[in-house]
């Protein structure tokens, strides 16, 4: 039986084709405490100990949201469609809606906070612009740990410190064609986020994180391939190595 290898497609083959790259992104508030009760949200604690005893991420009494995150998704909201002279789509009031098997993860993107906005970015000299589906808030679900204990083979282990973080989710167009363009929108995003304060943008800490939907085409076809997505990049170099699946 041969050992070689199987062949690699021609430059020439390659070349026919192009990436399409759409990126939904996490950003967590800039909150002292959750988006529903009072638990911190500081980064660090052992597992499990920053949640409501009874329900995991939820208040005690009737869910109240904090206005300080309300706020802040406010603050970003503004700078997606302020600045943008074709948006006119910035809502008044936003709805949430509980997900996730827990019942207690809550989004907004069926009435989110705003819609249709862009963000510029310049690659190798060439200008694009990358539109924005949408912004809405949700808070986060948890953790989910699969490595780094003796029965991590059969088990997984679960750290709710997160559950009830509040996040604002970006979700862009299918407009990036490359790996680089992906990077470069992420770039300008996060020193956006920073800038107006909305965020401390710390991927280390899960600050700012994004799934990439990736898909691939002949160049010039209209319709889109099949996409796959790659979930939780926590760096800007595995993000530009996911969006060039």
């Amino acid at each position: 039986m041969s050992s070689s290898a199987p062949p690699v497609a021609t430059p020439e083959a390659i070349a026919r084709y192009e990436p399409v790259i759409g990126l939904e992104v996490h950003v967590q508030l800039a909150t002292a405490t959750k988006i529903f009760c009072g638990c911190p949200t500081s980064f660090g604690a052992p597992p499990n100990t920053q949640r409501v005893s009874r329900l995991p991420g939820a208040a005690r009494s009737v869910a109240r949201a904090s206005r300080e995150a309300v706020d802040l998704a406010i603050k970003e909201r503004w700078r997606w469609t302020a600045a943008s002279t074709r948006n006119r789509d910035s809502r008044a009031r936003t709805t949430f809606i509980r997900t996730c098997p827990r019942g207690t993860r809550s989004r907004s993107n069926d009435e989110p906070l705003a819609e249709h906005g862009y963000v510029d970015i310049v690659v190798d000299g060439a200008a694009r612009r990358i539109g924005i589906t949408r912004v809405h808030m949700e808070d986060d679900a948890g953790k989910s740990i699969h490595d780094g204990f003796r029965d991590s083979d059969r088990y997984s282990y679960v750290d709710l410190n997160r559950s009830g973080t509040p996040l604002a989710e970006i979700v862009t167009e299918p407009d990036m064609r490359s790996s680089e363009e992906a990077y470069a929108f992420l770039t300008e995003l996060k020193q956006v986020l920073q800038f107006v304060e909305v965020s401390t943008c710390d991927m280390e800490k899960g600050h700012l994180r994004c799934d990439a939907n990736v898909s691939v085409r002949i160049k010039g076809a209209e319709k889109l391939g099949t996409k796959a997505e790659v979930k939780n990049l926590n760096s800007f170099r595995f993000s530009e190595a996911g969006a060039g699946l």
